[in-house]
């Protein structure tokens, strides 16, 4: 796909690093004069970076989505000077590779801007990638993928070949065990009406308010608008009731269900209803505790790994494998990403939107 060009007009580079507390550039011996930029200055150069990617003025990549996914989880950016050719030295590569950051180089006299691995080699910019390029992923990240698809072989089945892996720990931040019970009581108050609909019942949102004014004030905004709805679409209705197995999910989290088992077959319903009907919401909020959250990467990683399998064998007209219950994979997907944060992290007073926001990723084939 082309050779690395070492970028000679400019001698500023920016590192996208993606984990919560990289190790300081600063302390690297070099004359590089390394900054990390203000959130202001970083939220432009993201956006900056992004627009790239996107422009229609630039070629096709394969590797956009992956781009963009590492863009969304960016944390830290460095600001780094140096005419050093070439660059990045060694240093600055392994910290770059340890810190799981991208080069961006920005235009300069004429020469368009560019995206680059932790070794310098182009993944995105003028011309065409460099065969060898990476896009980084720490080494827990590959190792947790390589269970995921050990776990996938054991069932007779083979993996989707070229999928990235999910961050890493020293990537992810999960939302506060507290605000993950909220959730949980959103999804049940949205399954529940759907749930009562199927049997010709009603459940409005002033009669959930009554039972259960957490639940009423925990849903997020597509479903607030099911609830708008005296008589929804029988497809709103039907998604609304997949629900329970968001719910399930993350009453596993929780540490509310020992198990999170194959998905095979859909939840034991009686099972989740038990354990939010028998406690007070309030104390399933107070005393919310989650599990730790390198078990949380680990399912994750696996239903991802499922939905893609389940997105290619469906895309080529097969059966669905392994017995795998597509609505179950899917739900539990959302559940996890939306958990684990994984298109980035977003303030906890955005929570709500943020469930809405993976939902619509989800649909259109974005997970990871």
């Amino acid at each position: 796909m082309g050779s690395p060009s070492e970028p000679k007009n400019s001698p500023i580079r920016f590192a996208v690093s993606t984990v919560r507390a990289p190790a300081n550039p600063a302390e690297i011996e070099s004359n590089c004069g390394a900054t990390e930029l203000a959130p202001e200055a970083a939220e432009d150069l993201l956006e900056e970076c992004w627009e790239q990617i996107d422009s229609p003025n630039q070629s096709p990549n394969p590797l956009a989505a992956p781009l963009q996914r590492h863009l969304q989880r960016a944390r830290h950016v460095y600001r780094l000077e140096s005419n050093a050719t070439p660059f990045p030295s060694t240093e600055w590569a392994d910290w770059a590779w340890s810190v799981n950051a991208l080069w961006w180089i920005p235009e300069s006299d004429g020469e368009p801007a560019s995206l680059r691995d932790p070794a310098g080699r182009q993944l995105h910019g003028p011309g065409s990638f460099d065969a060898e390029a990476q896009i980084p992923f720490l080494p827990e990240s590959r190792q947790r993928r390589l269970g995921s698809e050990t776990a996938i072989r054991n069932r007779n089945l083979d993996p989707v070949d070229g999928t990235a892996p999910l961050p890493s720990s020293s990537e992810t931040e999960t939302f506060a065990p507290a605000i993950a019970a909220k959730r949980m009581l959103g999804l049940f108050a949205v399954a529940a009406r759907a749930e009562a609909m199927a049997n010709g019942q009603t459940l409005d949102l002033d009669r959930v308010r009554e039972r259960s004014p957490l639940a009423a004030d925990a849903l997020a905004p597509a479903e607030k608008d099911f609830f708008d709805f005296v008589s929804p679409p029988a497809e709103m209705v039907d998604t609304a009731a997949w629900r329970y197995e968001s719910l399930h999910t993350l009453q596993w989290a929780l540490q509310m269900q020992p198990e999170l088992d194959w998905p095979d077959e859909r939840c034991d319903l009686a099972s989740v209803l038990r354990l939010i009907l028998s406690l007070p919401h309030e104390d399933l909020i107070g005393h919310a505790i989650l599990r730790p959250v390198e078990e949380l990467l680990r399912a994750a990683d696996l239903h991802v790994c499922l939905w893609w399998k389940l997105a290619v064998e469906g895309a080529a007209g097969r059966d669905i494998p392994g017995e795998l219950d597509p609505g179950v994979v899917a739900e539990r997907v959302h559940a996890l990403s939306w958990l684990l944060q994984l298109s980035g992290g977003v303030p906890e007073e955005a929570a709500d939107m943020s469930w809405d926001q993976i939902g619509r990723e989800i649909e259109r084939g974005i997970v990871g």
